[in-house]
């Protein structure tokens, strides 16, 4: 009988990891370590011992392997694999090949598949293989190969969806499969959300690491650390509760009512200053001041901390991150790296707001690398900022503001970013859409002289962050439709009072009417619609 396999956490080991960091553990011993902290399966890969010592090294870790109910396979070596007798292998394209390796190790062995293509999982599913290892997810030092692809986590989603259909067509087998390059975890999370098939939304079944725990002072911590972050990203986040992205099964009035349930839980004065949402801002300095100052008016508490080495400092205690590239600098850039790197460690919500991305190459690039190595819970822009990021010639930048006629169907652009990206996406206008890729609705409060003003499109991002902290990972669409609701409900009420003559008064006034807006006039004054 196949022995059982659970892919949930995969280690492939790495002595030569241990030798470089001076470890007085031996590999045994850190893999025994390994598997208290949560690691499910291991792979014994040791590509410069020799025969003797490699399979010295098998007998010794499979007393552990076997002594806590753990597969053990080993990687390439079919005649160290059989000498041992080990669970199982692990193959790449270069090795022997899948039916030569099944005929000599027999129907009860597993045997997975190193796959990097598309065509290569199609084989790997129509051979046979128990798993696939899908790589690689992000450059790393334990693969030097040049031919080797950094595919980010929508990379490897294609490759995914791709031995998921291969799968159907050869009988309906279970395909399984890893991911696995440059993942630790503080991008677990992002990589098992982003990688989900579409739109079955369908998650791999697990990732693999080298680095994350061999490296570790501690396997056991980085071991159980990764074990929360997957448990997470399987099952926590808002993405994993979603069923098929086709098939959205709330109506609009149930929307509605979730909506106005969350802003009037904003509302509620709180007992204990603590639970006020921490905003962090790491945004552009025009609008620095008035987005501090809609922050509080909204109800929440904000922080403009732009220095790299406060980030890690910081994390632990923020509610939500706003990420603005309007005033970009290189110095910004690593802030930013660091802020989103340390949210996705303590899954806190991230507002991204790619002010004038179309507009340099530049900017493109660097929320392009956002996107890929850390994602978003939200994405929110204006036409030409969408624009650019699905790569369409509808609308274009004229610096940060939007140029062009409009989308013809802007339902489905944004529905279709919000799928590429996992996350809701916000795009302002005149009308404002908003979509988590089952439903979109648009937004048909506001008033023309936000546009009259710098930072108006800004402070939505500050307004979504500042809602969306206690619905994130439950409801981060009704969470972001309240941010939008709100500033455009207090636009509304400010350009209506007598004493506003213009964008001087209308601003002063904005942020008055963000304060005072009750729960009874959200309520009644909402115009949302489903599309």
């Amino acid at each position: 009988m196949k022995p059982s396999l659970d892919l949930t956490l995969y280690l492939v080991t790495d002595s030569g990891i241990l030798a470089s960091a001076k470890s007085n553990r031996t590999l045994a011993q850190t893999v025994e370590e390994a598997i208290h902290g949560g690691v499910t399966v291991v792979q014994l890969r040791e590509k410069q011992a020799a025969t003797s010592e490699f399979v010295r090294l098998a007998v010794a870790v499979k007393e552990v392997t076997k002594r806590m109910g753990v597969a053990l396979l080993i990687n390439d070596r079919i005649d160290v694999a059989l000498a041992v007798d080990a669970d199982g292998v692990h193959i790449g394209q270069d090795d022997m090949p899948l039916a030569e390796a099944r005929r000599l190790l027999g129907d009860d062995k597993i045997i997975g598949v190193t796959v990097q293509t598309r065509e290569e999982a199609e084989a790997a599913v129509a051979g046979g293989a128990d798993y696939l290892g899908i790589g690689t997810c992000y450059a790393t030092a334990t693969k030097r190969d040049a031919r080797v692809a950094q595919r980010g986590p929508q990379g490897i989603r294609s490759i995914w969806e791709h031995s998921l259909n291969a799968g159907h067509s050869t009988g309906g087998r279970r395909v399984r499969a890893v991911t696995i390059g440059g993942i630790n975890a503080h991008n677990t999370v992002h990589v098992l959300t982003c990688t989900r098939s579409l739109p079955s939304n369908v998650p791999l079944d697990g990732i693999a690491v080298v680095s994350a725990i061999m490296a570790s002072d501690s396997p056991r911590d980085a071991a159980c650390l990764l074990r929360r972050q997957i448990e997470f990203g399987l099952h926590g986040s808002w993405v994993a509760r979603q069923r098929e992205l086709d098939s959205d099964v709330r109506g609009p009035e149930e929307v509605r009512s979730a909506v106005a349930r969350v802003f009037e839980r904003a509302r509620t004065p709180p007992a204990s200053t603590a639970v006020v949402p921490l905003v962090q801002h790491i945004t552009n300095t025009v609008v620095i001041n008035d987005c501090a100052n809609a922050c509080l008016a909204l109800g929440g508490s904000p922080i403009m901390a732009s220095d790299p080495s406060e980030q890690r400092d910081l994390a632990p205690a923020v509610s939500s991150v706003v990420v603005n590239i309007g005033t970009i600098s290189s110095g910004q850039m690593s802030a930013i790296r660091e802020s989103m790197r340390e949210a996705r460690l303590h899954n806190t919500p991230i507002v991204l707001d790619p002010v004038g991305v179309g507009a340099t190459a530049s900017r493109r690039d660097f929320v392009s690398e956002l996107l890929r190595d850390y994602g978003a819970h939200v994405i929110k822009g204006n036409a030409g900022e969408i624009a650019a990021l699905v790569g369409s010639a509808e609308m274009r930048m004229r610096g940060v503001d939007a140029v062009g006629v409009g989308f013809e169907d802007p339902a489905r652009v944004v529905r279709d970013l919000s799928r590429r990206e996992r996350c809701v996406v916000v795009m302002t206008g005149k009308v404002d859409y908003v979509s988590d890729g089952c439903s979109v609705y648009a937004v048909h409060n506001g008033h023309r002289l936000q546009g009259s003003i710098t930072g108006s499109g800004c402070m939505v991002g500050t307004a979504v962050a500042t809602f969306i902290h206690s619905v994130a990972h439950d409801d981060p669409l009704a969470g972001a439709l309240v941010g939008v609701v709100a500033i455009n409900l207090a636009a509304e009420a400010a350009a209506s009072r007598d004493d506003v003559k213009g964008p001087g008064t209308f601003r002063a006034a904005f942020i008055d009417e963000m304060h005072n807006l009750t729960v009874d006039r959200f309520a009644r004054g909402m115009r949302i619609e489903r599309l």
